[in-house]
């Protein structure tokens, strides 16, 4: 094979063509997102009910969008060889411009005003549905497996969230009171036609490369058989109609509001708001617990309060205000939604990559002959409903929503048998889901996945990292498995803060591999887990070739308990040059060494000998491992701030202890002429005639044994210190 050949673009886009296509898309669903809104069924049904179009029509209206897909049984044939994008942006187009002759129902009445509603709707159905089938071509092809969840929700949540917004614009214009009712329903569509053509021309500028496929004999009732066939698909499928069955009933609602509760139609708007803010939280917030605990969840667990609110939609009485059909309606468009978003996630695990077109075709074909059916029999039931809610207790269009009730029944029983792989079992799911600490470590995992902002990324992490959430661990494990993850090294370190038993063994690895990039992270982090594992690694890197290596180890093995080991860790404390190791040496014998027998090496020649300012970090961690206050790293602070400063802090301190109150003036003197011997000698002849407490015994012995001839500025302002806090503990006793 060439060169040339082996280079050539598949159908197949590459990951900066998906970078670019997914924003564009984005973009596309968020503009999409007003024309709809403005140009969908909630405006068309209320021009319809404007002009008194019955049950029958309006039930078709709700359905329509659905009854459209019968175009799909000659799509691929007339289009075969097209460029999807090609299809979609002209299908696109069209569907925008039918809404402009809405602007004639100023001019017609009565059944003439309703016929052509419904047949510039048909026309808007039937463009739109021709589209959508490409559209969804275009989505798959913009996604691989691992962003799948992500790109979908996304891409629901821009959607939605300009659906809110356009239907809040659509409420104001209806609320003026110099615009007239009819105006303002005409004025929305022509608005809707602005953003679709928008959309449109963003549509078109999505790379692709796929084509409209059509074999002669496999049309969509082949193709239909074949999925039916299996039985993973055959559920799915299943899971879609009754999922969009459910859409269109519930959408009967506004009819509902508008002729038995009476509702306005501004006022409507409010309520179509609340089902659109709905949606768009339900994607927002389910997009980290589709991508970690899978569709079959979801839809289990938002199917069962779906049953629930539908059968009150079922019986709720039309005398209550609009703000209890509000929220009603926001918390089933919720799970409806949810449900939604979960099939579709699944539909789109069985759709074909070759003949992905003829798939959503037979699909969308197969939904419009079942829409006419219920679009038929919402107009009917509603119709039946209203004749008999009062020998029945149902509301007036109570039995339209009976069915979607029982739709969602056959939800749960039907999730019950579908597998998908990789998602979590019922109960576990229930298990997590039930705990809000878990989905507050999702939604952060989620939010890591999509910021780029080091300082938020490094919240996020400290976030996940000390989460005491069942899942967090998991998480941590997925991003600790990363070679060269950026936040790799702050997890580990985490695991000493927070301790994860679980992830003791990944600790293990990563801390007797010598080519670990955290090696020293995670040995640091085994000072958490103590145990005859732990310890048999870290005694074994106490010769290890690398010097911070050891001193890490030490470290961390003072930390569990070990005090078999404190002769060599003295040994390797002598001969370590390196501050750092020092350090860690100190920590070590801190927990290893009762006596402190170190601190009769930190005031001596050997710490003197590495300067002024690692002198100050030595007794600052000195002071530390006694629980000292005030901090002595804040009094080198000021002294390294403002030469003297610090002395005046420390005296300020210490004027409940005599000595230094009464040597106040003196000291001052002494340090200004940098006296720093005499210091010594007075703290010394201080400290000969006191009886601190039992654990400052150390300090107070290797304080007195030091050679004043090596006093400077850093050990003269901790002799000072040191002298205030013993003299304090013993006037405590």
């Amino acid at each position: 094979m060439s060169d040339k050949t082996a280079a050539k673009r598949t159908r197949y886009l590459s990951r900066s063509e998906r970078r670019i296509g997914g924003r564009l898309y984005l973009k596309f669903s968020g503009f999409n997102g007003f024309g709809i809104s403005f140009l969908g069924d909630a405006p068309v049904t209320l021009l319809a009910i404007y002009f008194g179009a019955g049950n029958m029509e309006l039930g078709i209206i709700a359905a329509m969008i659905h009854i459209s897909g019968i175009a799909l049984l000659i799509v691929p044939r007339i289009f075969k060889g097209r460029n999807v994008v090609s299809v979609g942006f002209w299908a696109w187009m069209i569907r925008g411009l039918v809404g402009l002759p809405y602007a004639l129902l100023l001019f017609i009445q009565g059944k003439a005003a309703v016929a052509l509603i419904m047949i510039l709707y048909a026309l808007f159905c039937l463009s739109r549905t021709a589209g959508v089938a490409m559209v969804n071509t275009i989505q798959k092809r913009l996604m691989v497996s691992r962003t799948q969840s992500d790109l979908i929700f996304r891409n629901a949540t821009s959607f939605q969230g300009n659906q809110i917004l356009s239907r809040f614009i659509s409420y104001i214009i209806l609320s003026l009171k110099n615009i007239a009712e009819l105006v303002g329903l005409i004025i929305l569509p022509i608005l809707g036609v602005v953003f679709n053509t928008i959309a449109a021309f963003l549509l078109k500028r999505i790379p692709n490369r796929t084509k409209v496929v059509y074999k002669p004999g496999e049309n969509l009732f082949v193709i239909l058989n074949r999925s039916l066939k299996s039985p993973q698909s055959r559920r799915i499928l299943f899971l879609r109609w009754i999922s969009l069955a459910q859409l269109i009933l519930f959408g009967m609602a506004i009819p509902f509001l508008r002729l038995s509760v009476g509702i306005n139609p501004a006022r409507i708007f409010l309520y179509t708001i609340a089902l659109s803010l709905a949606a768009f939280l339900s994607s927002m917030s389910l997009r980290p617990i589709a991508i970690r605990a899978g569709s079959r969840p979801i839809l289990f667990f938002s199917a069962i309060p779906g049953a629930l609110l539908l059968f009150i939609w079922t019986f709720i009485p039309e005398q209550f205000s609009l703000e209890i059909y509000a929220i009603l309606g926001f918390l089933t468009m919720f799970v409806l939604n949810a449900s939604n978003l979960a099939i579709n996630r699944m539909l789109i695990s069985i759709t074909p990559d070759d003949g992905a077109v003829g798939f959503n075709s037979m699909e969308t074909f197969i939904t419009s002959i079942l829409a006419i059916i219920i679009g038929f029999s919402a107009g009917y039931l509603a119709n039946l409903s209203r004749r008999l809610s009062g020998s029945l207790p149902v509301s007036d269009y109570g039995l339209v929503f009976l069915p979607a009730a029982i739709g969602s029944l056959l939800q749960i029983l039907l999730s019950l048998k579908v597998e998908e792989p990789g998602s979590l079992g019922l109960a576990e799911s229930a298990r997590i889901l039930t705990n809000i600490n878990n989905l507050r470590t999702w939604q952060t995992v989620s939010h890591l996945e999509t910021t780029a902002d080091p300082v938020k990324r490094k919240i996020l992490i400290h976030s996940m990292g000390h989460s005491r959430a069942p899942v967090a661990s998991s998480e941590i494990e997925k991003i600790l498995a990363e070679p060269l993850s950026r936040e790799k090294g702050e997890l580990i370190e985490a695991l000493f803060h927070t301790r994860r038993p679980e992830l003791a063994d990944f600790l293990y690895s990563e801390a007797a591999d010598p080519t670990a990039f955290h090696r020293d992270k995670a040995i640091f982090a085994l000072g958490a887990y103590p145990g005859k594992e732990t310890e048999g690694i870290l005694v074994s890197l106490l010769d290890d070739e690398d010097g911070g290596i050891r001193a890490a180890a030490a470290k961390s093995l003072g930390r569990i308990g070990d005090r078999g080991h404190l002769k060599k860790i003295r040994e390797l404390w002598m001969q370590s040059q390196n501050l750092h190791e020092r350090l860690d040496y100190m920590i070590a014998m801190m927990h290893m060494d009762p006596e402190r027998l170190y601190l009769d090496e930190v005031f001596s020649r050997i710490i003197v000998h590495f300067g002024v300012k690692p002198e100050r970090t030595i007794f600052t961690l000195i002071s530390r491992q006694f629980g000292m206050s005030p901090p002595l790293g804040i009094i080198y602070r000021e002294e390294s701030a403002h030469e003297g400063e610090g002395l005046e802090l420390l005296l300020e301190e210490s004027m409940d202890t005599s000595f230094l109150l009464e040597q106040r003036q003196n000291l001052k003197k002494l340090w200004q002429k940098n006296d720093y011997q005499k210091i010594w000698e007075m703290c010394i002849t201080t400290l000969r005639d006191t009886d601190p407490p039992p654990e400052l015994l150390p300090i107070t012995r290797a304080l007195k044994q030091f050679s004043v001839d090596l006093a400077d500025s850093a050990n003269a302002l901790a002799v000072l210190y040191f002298t205030y806090q013993i003299l304090t503990a013993e006037g405590e006793k």
